[in-house]
């Protein structure tokens, strides 16, 4: 039997597009956000960055919404782009929403900050100056290894994210449930009780499905990227896998 129910957990305003693609398909997604993201008021300290983006070699963003919440807030200082300044991106769905604000980013085939730091531009860094743009509290792996290379590493944070609270005792078990980042992957996790193992996941990168392993999900499917393209691609392998399972 197929799984018919996908549960969609991304900040609000960001499940929708992906949510058209599974109705065409023949699903039921539902619309669920786990996290909300609020931009943090701009301070001295992320005008100061701002203003200083010429100074700096590289810029990273670790996710679309460091873009959606980032660009804007350097836009107001730079209404052209240094010119020697490099842009990367964690995935392909960051590149995609740069490239919305006319910026063209690398990024590596496989999202994560793993696979960032195997690309070839961020190689050799030793006494570059690099801006990474994120939000509070982020992921220190990429910084610290790249600190470590001998760059000097700056963060712009720009958004705070709040947990939001659901009841999912009426979930039916054999939903597919995207869960797009370890805080909402732990939310999830927090909100389900003893049920993961009646759940099949789905995540953007091998961090995540190392993690969602860890707190004991039985189905999980790496998409290699948080893109729509990607997240729905994987749901559909998720459902062919199900299916010749079950058959």
């Amino acid at each position: 039997m197929h799984l018919k129910t996908v549960l969609l957990t991304r900040p609000p305003g960001a499940n929708e597009a992906l949510a058209v693609l599974f109705r065409d398909f023949g699903l039921s997604p539902i619309i669920c956000p786990l996290i909300n993201l609020l931009a943090k008021p701009v301070d001295q300290e992320m005008k100061r960055i701002s203003l200083d983006l010429d100074r700096y070699d590289k810029i990273i963003f670790v996710s679309k919404s460091s873009v959606s919440f980032g660009l804007p807030l350097l836009e107001n200082h730079w209404p052209q782009w240094p010119i020697s300044l490099e842009w990367f991106s964690v995935g392909q769905g960051t590149a995609e929403a740069l490239n919305q604000y006319g910026v063209v980013a690398s990024f590596p085939d496989l999202a994560g900050s793993e696979g960032l730091l195997a690309l070839a531009g961020l190689q050799k860094v030793a006494g570059e100056q690099i801006l990474i743009v994120r939000g509070a509290g982020g992921r220190e792996l990429l910084g610290r290894s790249l600190g470590e290379s001998g760059a000097s590493v700056t963060y712009l944070e720009t958004y705070r994210r709040r947990l939001l609270q659901h009841d999912f005792s009426n979930l039916v078990p054999g939903t597919i449930v995207i869960l797009t980042s370890a805080e909402i992957l732990e939310n999830f996790v927090s909100l389900s009780g003893d049920r993961l193992r009646e759940y099949h996941v789905v995540v953007p990168s091998s961090r995540l499905e190392d993690i969602a392993q860890s707190y004991g999900f039985q189905q999980v499917t790496n998409a290699g990227g948080a893109s729509d393209e990607a997240l729905y691609d994987a749901v559909i392998k998720a459902i062919d896998t199900s299916g010749k399972a079950n058959a």
